[in-house]
């Protein structure tokens, strides 16, 4: 039994007798004063709401061009002056743009030819070279103004015979005649790899390049130019016209990312082209420049890499060899490119380095040290996609085959280049240079360099690359997580 003092102390006490920060909670409580919330009481909720989550919606607005680059592009230029210059990352806006573009030029030829062919089927009004010279404004802009001096190409311009002899040869509207290579894959040529068939060099010695390739046969002195276009597959119409109204001596290049890939690699080749296939690389401003899902990029392991590699090499048969696709960084880098090399030589793959840069490429000079066939974009032709400037590039490179030999141009499918490399490849022997498949040029660009030459540049490679590494640790610390952000 406890103290009847204590006891009787105790009930004494009650809660008003208590300071009011040592009662109970739920006292405290029901004695505060009970007033509406004012409109003071929900902005400082909200300031405090505000001020916890503007944090996490500062770093998801900056993660937006990292996850999503075309988004993160749009986001940030809002609102700001249109260009007809490519901006990388937006394939579809600048597609709609040169096809708003050329809309017009299409339907004023088109209207032209109409006429020319109305007017040539009518025997009561003979037209003269004159009349035919004047109707094909299309072919005058590319040579100039028939009966001047100085077209593109620094030559005498056409006479207006020579232009009615062109549309009376059929050379300018006339259907280019198919000559079907064998259709792929060829036996012996492929083998299982992790996502399908893969090229591999046949028992005999025999390597895709030299089965897949279009025949060609080079004249000792003669000048050649070559072009490559690239992206086919991604739009059908312009597929169609690239496989159908091109000569057959210009290659195509297919994106790994169209559909129905094999379906288009057989009707090119059913049409006479030879193929190949884009690899997309890392640029030097990704993920601004995104080449792509699954793309070879300088981040990951050299395992991963050629995980990738493989994937994209069984997209689809019948290809000669690899067009490197941006690629600036990776191709830059020595521990980076050449596992990639390597790879490509042991299937028996030509490799073309198309970064457009001009120069001997890191990837160009492995494949030629290899003995592997190679060769180098030299010009962008349609960088810019007008009609004068698809013109003067193709003029440049006409002017370097003279002085080198060799020049070969990289293309995009968009319909004024095809429109444009159909009327320039009509008129190309005028200049004294022949048009050729990409793989005639091989091994003609880049030399091989000696045994200690190679090591002496792998060693020299491998310094810059590690001066690199060590200049941008400090920068890396801070959003090192973001960079490995895989596509």
């Amino acid at each position: 039994m406890g103290d009847p003092e204590t006891d009787d102390v105790s009930d004494a006490l009650s809660d008003e007798d208590l300071p009011f920060n040592e009662l109970p909670i739920e006292v405290q409580w029901a004695r505060l004063p009970k007033h509406p919330p004012s409109r003071r009481w929900w902005l400082s909720k909200l300031l405090i709401i505000a001020l916890f989550l503007s944090p996490i919606a500062a770093a998801g607005v900056g993660l937006i061009p990292i996850l999503d680059p075309e988004t993160g592009w749009r986001l940030f230029h809002l609102g700001s002056p249109k260009t007809i210059v490519a901006v990388p990352g937006t394939e579809r806006e600048l597609q709609e743009e040169i096809a708003k573009g050329v809309r017009d030029v299409e339907e004023r030829t088109r209207a032209e030819q109409e006429a020319l062919a109305k007017a040539a089927s009518d025997p009561n009004n003979p037209q003269s070279a004159e009349d035919i010279a004047r109707q094909l404004e299309g072919v005058s802009d590319l040579v100039g103004t028939p009966g001047q001096e100085g077209a593109v190409d620094g030559t005498t311009t056409p006479t207006p015979e020579e232009l009615a002899a062109l549309a009376e040869e059929g050379a300018l509207d006339q259907p280019i005649e198919p000559d079907p290579l064998r259709p792929a894959p060829l036996p012996g040529l492929d083998e299982e790899g992790s996502f399908g068939r893969i090229p591999r060099i046949a028992d005999d010695g025999t390597t895709p390049f030299d089965a897949y390739k279009r025949p060609f046969e080079r004249v000792e002195g003669q000048p050649y130019v070559a072009i490559i276009v690239t992206g086919i597959g991604l739009n059908s119409t312009r597929t169609k016209a690239a496989i159908e109204d091109l000569p057959l001596n210009i290659s195509l290049a297919l994106s790994p990312y169209a559909n129905n890939l094999q379906q288009v690699a057989a009707d090119a080749r059913a049409m006479g082209h030879e193929i190949f296939l884009q690899l997309p690389m890392e640029p030097i401003d990704f993920p601004l420049s995104d080449p792509g899902p699954r793309a070879l990029l300088t981040s990951l392991p050299e395992g991963e890499n050629l995980v990738r590699l493989e994937w994209l090499l069984a997209r689809f048969p019948g290809y000669a060899g690899v067009v490197s696709y941006l690629g600036s960084k990776f191709g830059s880098l020595d521990s980076a490119i050449r596992p990639v090399i390597e790879f490509v030589d042991r299937t028996g793959l030509m490799y073309v380095e198309g970064t457009n840069s001009g120069s001997v490429s890191l990837g160009a000079q492995l494949a030629s040290n290899a003995d592997s066939p190679n060769a180098v974009g030299n010009i962008m032709i349609d960088e810019i996609p007008s009609r004068r400037q698809i013109d003067a590039r193709l003029n440049d490179l006409v002017e370097l085959a003279k002085s080198n030999g060799v020049a070969i141009g990289i293309a995009q499918s968009y319909p004024v280049t095809i429109q444009r490399l159909r009327n320039w490849s009509a008129r190309l022997a005028r200049q004294g240079v022949q048009l050729a498949p990409v793989s005639a040029l091989a091994k003609l660009q880049v030399t091989p360099q000696s045994a200690d030459e190679a090591e002496a540049a792998r060693r020299d490679a491998a310094l810059a690359e590690e001066r690199a590494q060590k200049d941008a640790a400090p920068s890396d610390t801070g959003d090192g997580e973001s960079e490995t952000i895989e596509n």
